[in-house]
């Protein structure tokens, strides 16, 4: 049997100065070197295969440049193109992801960039290159930011007989994948935009400008179904066309103001309001005075003087004074006196008030009639 001094001595002897010293230079150093040699040499590797890459890419997009522009301006038959794309496909570069995805984005900001060339020559060239495969397996992907990007590649190339692919994630739970989906279906729609009458939910402000932009850029006349949308129960959708009818310089009729400015949602009275100014629908301003006393929001009533200040007349005038005499927001209170004097720039210099009163209302009149603050 070993003796407990027996093991105490062992280990002694064992675990010296000398065994540490000998394990770290003879083991520890030559493997941390070695793994500095390995990782040294792996990105000598890496830099190496990426600067083959890169020229490799560099070539072949110059190949893809004349390879497009051959086809795009060269009027060539149908029957030609397909067989040069054909010929094409039977490249082993093309096979690579990368690779098609370069000669779709390519293809992409020709089509967005050279106006006067044949629209569906480029559809053509996308189907027979069977890129329009590689964006379907792109929606495919479990992931939002594949799937939105399959969704661009179809909007971009007016790829409408694919919208039904797409349609189903206007319900998605993730925002964005939704939002993308809306922008598509939109930019692939026919001139009725059925799909933002019966959108049920809330568009995001940024959504908004691609909407208007898109239906601006499709077509030189209003939507046929904008006035429709004024009735929509979603609200986002009535703020819409709103702007369109603006934009379009369509006048909004005085039962549709009416309705307009008591509605629930003050977002919709505000761009009335705007709407309003911006169309000078001087037949508007009884609308705005009868809603002015219901309205609650303090910023839309001044945005509601500010609209008055522009088509008002003596009976806005009258109205502006009477409100005058009982407001007490100061803010409310400027805009009422801006009101008034736009209508009538003299009425301040006769009116009888108390002193402190009279010199407020000089001092806004000095502030309206400033120069550096307009």
């Amino acid at each position: 049997m070993i003796q407990p001094h027996s093991v105490i001595e062992w280990v002694d002897h064992t675990f010296t100065a000398r065994f540490f010293y000998n394990t770290f230079k003879y083991v520890l150093i030559p493997s941390l070197l070695c793994i500095i040699l390995y990782f040294f040499i792996l990105l000598l590797f890496n830099r190496y295969r990426e600067d083959k890459m890169d020229d490799k890419i560099e070539a072949i997009e110059q190949e893809l440049n004349s390879f497009l522009t051959e086809l795009l301006y060269s009027n060539y038959p149908i029957a030609t193109i397909k067989e040069k794309v054909d010929s094409f496909k039977k490249r082993h570069e093309f096979q690579q992801k990368w690779c098609k995805q370069l000669l779709l984005n390519k293809l992409i900001h020709i089509k967005h960039n050279v106006k006067e060339l044949d629209k569906n020559l480029f559809l053509i060239i996308y189907k027979q290159l069977d890129l329009h495969q590689y964006s379907a397996k792109l929606i495919q992907n479990k992931r939002w930011y594949y799937k939105s990007l399959g969704f661009y590649h179809y909007q971009s190339l007016d790829y409408k007989i694919k919208k039904s692919n797409i349609k189903p994630y206007l319900e998605s739970p993730n925002r964005y994948l939704k939002s993308n989906a809306l922008i598509a279906l939109i930019a692939l729609s026919d001139e009725k935009f059925d799909i933002l009458h019966n959108y049920p939910n809330k568009i995001a402000k940024a959504d908004e400008l691609k909407i208007l932009d898109l239906i601006y850029h499709k077509q030189s006349t209003t939507p046929e179904t904008v006035k429709d949308w004024l009735q929509c129960t979603n609200s986002s959708v009535v703020v819409l066309a709103i702007k369109l009818m603006v934009r379009y310089r369509e006048q909004l009729s005085l039962p549709t103001i009416s309705y307009l400015l008591l509605h629930e949602d003050k977002e919709v009275r505000k761009e009335t309001i705007i709407a309003i100014r911006d169309l000078v629908i001087f037949d508007a301003h009884s609308e705005i005075m009868h809603s002015y006393a219901k309205e609650s929001d303090t910023r839309i009533r001044i945005s509601m003087l500010k609209t008055l200040a522009i088509i008002g007349n003596e009976r806005v005038k009258k109205f502006a004074i009477q409100h005058l005499e009982t407001e007490k927001d100061i803010d409310v209170q400027f805009e009422l006196v801006n009101c008034i004097h736009k209508i009538d720039p003299n009425y301040f210099q006769f009116i009888q008030k108390e002193k402190e009163e009279a010199a407020l209302f000089q001092q806004m009149i000095s502030h309206l009639n400033c120069p550096y603050l307009h």
